[in-house]
């Protein structure tokens, strides 16, 4: 690290080595396409080594680069964000909205939550993201957000009743279990 902060290119290059594939997984929670998620996965590391002197080496380098990926991804969301109305193929949403959440395979479920996901704001969707999709605690949703625990815990609950809106919307009642049936398919390797 102290080599990197002094310029050398190679100890630099060994760190993204090291965190390449961390970094990469975690950016599938912003976004499915592999042609975006490799430009998201070099901004986190241009970002990261513009601001190598603001690490101060009080925590692990991963969890410093995590953050800096979440803000990446956050604001790709900001940057691309779409309308609040749902995209939709119609028969795939009647075909969806008539089965039970418990009988979709996991690929459907994350489907549906990720299209749903979409349509809200970035803060919303960013919060229940990283406690409901990645599992995180409100204190590491917190310091991967840079928010406070408070902020984190209000705008989930502001978050999860857009999503059950959006969910009763289309027959579905249990968020919860569509996040869990979603886990599988999110949580797999690039």
């Amino acid at each position: 690290m102290v080599r990197s902060l002094d310029g050398d290119r190679e100890a630099y290059a060994r760190i993204v080595a090291r965190y390449q594939t961390k970094i990469a997984r975690h950016m599938r929670l912003f976004t499915r396409d592999p042609a975006i998620i490799e430009q998201l996965v070099q901004d986190v590391f241009v970002d990261a080594y513009f601001s190598l002197n603001g690490f101060r080496g009080e925590g692990a380098l991963g969890a410093w680069i995590g953050r800096i990926a979440t803000r990446v991804g956050y604001r790709y969301w900001k940057q691309n964000r779409r309308k609040n109305e749902v995209p939709r193929d119609d028969h795939w949403w009647r075909e969806l909205a008539e089965q039970e959440v418990d009988n979709l395979d996991p690929t459907a479920a994350t489907r549906l939550v990720h299209s749903l996901l979409e349509t809200l704001p970035p803060r919303d969707r960013l919060v229940l993201v990283l406690m409901y999709v990645d599992g995180r605690s409100v204190d590491e949703a917190a310091q991967l957000a840079g928010w406070s625990k408070t902020m984190i815990k209000v705008q989930a609950f502001r978050a999860r009743r857009k999503l059950r809106t959006l969910f009763a919307g289309l027959g579905i009642n249990s968020v919860q279990a569509a996040f869990e049936l979603s886990q599988d398919v999110v949580h797999e390797r690039p």
